[in-house]
């Protein structure tokens, strides 16, 4: 569909895009687009899509025009990972607090068997 205004046709902006580096630019753009789906629906959160398209007159050609376009994206960030450490007194981090007295040779203790139980599996 073409869209028409006061000073004329209006070729529709897709069709600049598409002819912009064989399309180039709208296969990338797609693609970015897609990855900040992506990332939105990840962390819940916004993102944004730009298009920038720059047009400059061609040096030596008064009716030639140099259009660029660049599509960006700013996806939403996750949640920064944290854990808790604490200050040593050389000032390292570490993950035990070096105020508190460690427990002396803690091991881990075997269950303790029930023998009527397995007897009677046995039988």
């Amino acid at each position: 569909m073409t869209a028409t205004s006061e000073r004329g046709q209006v070729r529709p902006l897709a069709d600049v895009l598409r002819d912009l580096k064989q399309g180039q630019v709208v296969d990338e753009a797609a693609v970015q687009l897609q990855d900040l789906v992506r990332a939105v629906r990840e962390h819940g959160k916004k993102g944004t899509f730009a298009l920038k398209v720059e047009i400059a007159p061609m040096k030596g050609d008064s009716n030639a025009l140099v259009v660029s376009a660049q599509a960006t994206i700013t996806p939403p960030k996750g949640e920064p990972i944290s854990s808790v450490f604490f200050a040593d007194s050389d000032n390292n981090l570490v993950r035990d607090d070096p105020r508190q007295i460690a427990l002396p040779g803690l091991r881990e203790v075997g269950r303790a068997v029930n023998h009527d139980h397995v007897k009677e599996i046995n039988k």
